[in-house]
């Protein structure tokens, strides 16, 4: 069953977890399991500085927190955030529901996103989100402002409907671009040829068909992540399932209300993410009073070349003390 309804987002009740250290290159994840009731628990993990400012990383549709790119993440924490991450419901570690079970909703998630802050006793934090978890983001920052101190939104978009739509093989809804037809006749090939592949090299082949630009698909950064993910018992086709279900769910666009927001905002958006062209962050970004675009040299997912790069520029945006 999924959880409440979030239009009480705010919790009030914190439950003690038990923590453990993970070794990585230089550093360590601390990481915490967060209770979501009626449901089961959530896999979060927190890196740097104890005292330094909160980043929360909010990933998109079916896939944990560990798929965050590293050199992303290591420029956070180099300039002094605290960065949080964690596995949505159906990701990773965390709770995965049966396949009969009701889907979650886009809300249930936003409480998700609450409660890891909760249970790092987190009151405010920098909230990037990719993709989905812009998204989630906008929720976030329309419900509760007071929690937000930036928003970052990565290959996002302020209208989810005409990419369902498109993948779906339905009338295009708004006035948004869906995805490409070199997108969707990849997906094709894909699913026609997968049952003959691995579960390593079907979750690797599906993160290459949303590459694009001139820099070179990070296959080495992403078959590491994922071969990570599956022995954690990470189920991709299932994630993918229930949160497409929890997005078509959502009937309205976010754009009429974004005007809205008063908090500081950067997009950043590929000149040739194939899943939410560019016109999608053009969008945002117009909508969102005072917000900053960035377009890189992407499709929907950092290259190697830029993951670095961006975390500086995100880092420079919420103004963390290390910041260059």
């Amino acid at each position: 069953m999924p959880g409440p309804p979030c239009a009480g987002l705010l919790l009030s009740g914190r439950h003690p977890v038990p923590v453990y250290k993970r070794p990585m290159t230089n550093a360590a994840w601390e990481g915490r399991w967060v209770e979501v009731p009626g449901v089961g628990r959530l896999w979060s993990e927190a890196r740097g500085p104890a005292a330094g400012p909160p980043v929360l990383l909010v990933m998109g549709a079916m896939n944990p927190g560990l798929v965050w790119p590293p050199g992303f993440v290591q420029a956070l924490v180099a300039a002094g955030g605290r960065v949080i991450r964690y596995d949505h419901r159906d990701t990773g570690r965390s709770v995965q529901a049966a396949l009969s079970a009701p889907p979650c909703t886009l809300d249930d998630l936003a409480g998700d996103a609450v409660r890891v802050m909760d249970a790092w006793a987190v009151s405010r934090a920098a909230v990037v989100g990719w993709s989905m978890g812009g998204y989630i983001g906008q929720l976030l920052a329309r419900d509760l402002p007071q929690r937000i101190s930036h928003l970052v939104l990565l290959s996002s978009s302020g209208d989810h409907r005409p990419y369902l739509d498109g993948m779906m093989g339905r009338a295009l809804r708004g006035t948004l671009p869906g995805p490409t037809p070199q997108l969707l006749a990849a997906l094709w090939h894909l699913s026609a040829h997968a049952s003959g592949m691995s579960a390593l090299d079907r979750a690797v082949q599906g993160w290459a068909v949303f590459h694009g630009g001139s820099h070179p698909f990070p296959e080495a950064r992403v078959r590491g992540q994922m071969r990570e993910a599956l022995a954690q018992g990470h189920r991709p086709e299932l994630a993918a399932m229930r949160h497409a279900l929890a997005v078509d769910a959502v009937a309205e666009p976010r754009l009429p209300w974004l005007p809205q927001l008063r908090l500081p905002t950067l997009v950043i958006h590929g000149a040739h993410d194939p899943a939410l062209p560019l016109a999608h962050g053009q969008a945002l970004a117009d909508a969102i009073p005072g917000a900053r675009l960035q377009v890189l040299d992407m499709g929907h997912l950092l290259p190697d070349a830029l993951e670095g790069p961006a975390g500086e520029q995100v880092a420079g945006f919420i103004r963390l003390p290390g910041a260059g």
